[in-house]
């Protein structure tokens, strides 16, 4: 075998021996290497299409090999772009909009759950002033005002108009504490915005001495479902945009509104279907 440099420089190949490629382009097939061109990272090898023993004509396909062709091909096509929709975006949502659906509908089916929902005098190191349970049907469980041992802000205030004077004579929170463990022994706890309450229950809990109920181990968060199945993609956060209750920021309101957010995503009658068959 013949060793060439590359094409422009001395010691050139003839114009008459071709590459793999070029053999193709005329129709031709390979058979055995007359000459190379050594390279860095590969060897390429040369052909005379003139010599038999060197290439030979392709051979033409026959009707049934261009069906399989054919139909290999769609089936590429076909997995190709299943496979650029089951990376996307698009249908990750898809999906969790699917599974928040059915979550909703799940749990509207059993009877193992109440709601919750708390006004605080504020956001960090924040004491309760009113606390109310439903049960799943909606039936009200607990709906009290409490007194917290500290002043609530004006500008907590003006949010849930729950001031001072309306809790100068309710119960304290250890006052309350048996009713709301009573209202939640054997069930699982929903709330919209899960993290938050469950935070301000444990830190009035501790700041009173009192025994945990555990609710920390049991409970769903009804706004990060909510948002799920909403789709609103936050491509900065990389997460789904959240979506205020609506409730009138009232305990019970609240419980009320998260209720029948629980009902709105279990009602939707939307069908989802992957946009392209799956591939087999």
């Amino acid at each position: 075998m013949d060793e060439y440099k590359w094409w422009g420089r001395d010691g050139e190949p003839p114009p008459n021996l071709k590459t793999k490629k070029q053999l193709a382009e005329l129709g031709l097939a390979p058979l055995k290497a007359v000459g190379i061109i050594r390279a860095q990272k590969y060897d390429l090898l040369l052909y005379d299409p003139e010599n038999p023993e060197s290439c030979r004509p392709k051979r033409k396909p026959t009707d049934k090999q261009l069906e399989t062709l054919a139909a290999n091909r769609e089936k590429a096509r076909i997995k190709r772009e299943y496979n650029d929709w089951h990376n996307s975006r698009d249908r990750i949502i898809e999906q969790d909009r699917v599974r928040a659906v059915k979550w909703a509908r799940d749990e509207l089916s059993k009877d193992d759950w109440v709601i919750l929902d708390t006004e605080t005098t504020g956001l960090h190191n924040a004491e309760i002033v009113e606390i109310a349970i439903v049960s799943h049907t909606g039936e009200t469980l607990l709906n009290t005002l409490i007194k917290p041992s500290i002043s609530i802000p004006a500008d907590v205030v003006a949010i849930h108009g729950i001031g001072d004077e309306m809790v100068a004579d309710a119960p304290s929170f250890p006052e309350v504490y048996s009713q709301i463990v009573q209202a939640l022994e054997g069930k699982r706890c929903f709330i919209y915005n899960a993290a938050f309450d469950i935070q301000i229950l444990d830190y009035c809990r501790r700041l009173h001495n009192l025994e945990s109920f555990h609710l920390s181990r049991r409970y769903e968060c009804v706004m990060t479902w909510h948002a799920q199945w909403a789709g609103d993609w936050s491509y900065y956060h990389e997460s789904y945009r959240w979506h205020p209750l609506d409730g009138g920021h009232r305990a019970l309101g609240d419980c009320l509104a998260a209720l029948e957010r629980i009902k709105r995503i279990a009602a939707d009658s939307d069908t989802f279907h992957c946009p392209v068959p799956r591939p087999e």
